[in-house]
């Protein structure tokens, strides 16, 4: 039975990684990449798989998720989706030593938490749907080993990052939450850490390449069982602490 998944963000880095490691996989049916902006993202446009679909997403805008949802729901029709791979995010560094910059504190709650909080209720339907079809449907969220507070005093000076630490952490409070009250539903949700990538926000410097990152977490997803919802692993699939 081939599995609908769902990648926001799939225009370019992990996102777009994701896309073109989903549709190496024959387990894998219609894949919906979501962008804000279609015409401005043409590395996405250029995959010619016919089971590629380009979606026109604002995560900040509700009419815009909901039209969004509209178009999946017309293309898969009962079947609803198996995956919902959150992976939109933003890193905006702030110095907790200095007057905070409330805009840029704020709007890294906005994209990794609120707008993901958002998407995933909107897609709930379609979650269902693919449970009902399969046993089981998957959200994935991607996180980070800073949103652990065991985990994440290593090389990153803190300070520097510590609202995206604290919208990671709150996005795994979100998926420990979600991972417990939808299992009723069938819905179980995980949270993935892809490790340091090679990408615009991981910089050159990183240690994993986008495809080294994302071939590990497709593997993993297909792995992942009802034991798994509500847990945080990272790309290769080894339990991470809160």
């Amino acid at each position: 039975m081939s599995k609908n998944v769902v990648v926001t963000g799939g225009n370019r880095g992990i996102g777009l990684g994701l896309v073109n490691e989903l549709l190496k996989n024959d387990q894998v049916g219609k894949v919906f990449a979501t962008t804000r902006s279609p015409s401005n993202s043409p590395d996405l446009l250029s995959i010619t798989d016919a089971r590629l679909v380009v979606v026109e997403m604002d995560a900040d805008c509700d009419d815009s998720i909901n039209r969004a949802v509209q178009q999946v729901t017309n293309s898969v029709g009962s079947s609803g989706i198996d995956f919902l791979i959150n992976n939109a995010g933003v890193l905006l560094p702030i110095d907790i030593n200095a007057p905070i910059n409330r805009k840029k504190a704020n709007r890294n709650f906005e994209v990794n938490c609120v707008a993901t909080m958002a998407v995933t209720y909107a897609f709930k339907e379609l979650l269902k749907a693919g449970a009902r079809k399969a046993g089981h449907s998957q959200v994935v969220n991607i996180s980070s080993a800073l949103g652990s507070i065991s985990l994440s005093w290593g090389s990153v000076p803190p300070r520097h990052f510590t609202a995206y630490n604290m919208s990671k952490a709150a996005l795994n409070m979100y998926t420990k939450t979600i991972g417990t009250e939808w299992k009723a539903d069938g819905i179980r949700a995980t949270a993935i850490c892809p490790g340091w990538v090679k990408t615009e926000m991981g910089t050159d410097d990183a240690e994993l390449t986008v495809e080294q990152s994302t071939s590990s977490i497709v593997s993993t997803i297909f792995k992942l069982g009802e034991a798994n919802s509500g847990l945080f692993y990272n790309h290769n699939f080894e339990a991470y602490t809160w």
